[in-house]
């Protein structure tokens, strides 16, 4: 490990991973909002 702490290898996995999961986030949560449901009319 290259931390001093337990699991230092987390930063590295998630510092990549956090645009990509933002960006999928926002993009279902876009397309919840964007999709039309019954019970709103």
């Amino acid at each position: 490990m290259t931390g001093a702490y337990a699991a230092s290898f987390l930063p590295t996995l998630l510092v990549p991973l956090l645009p990509i999961a933002a960006f999928a986030v926002m993009g279902l949560l876009f397309l919840y909002v964007e999709t039309d449901t019954e019970s709103e009319a």
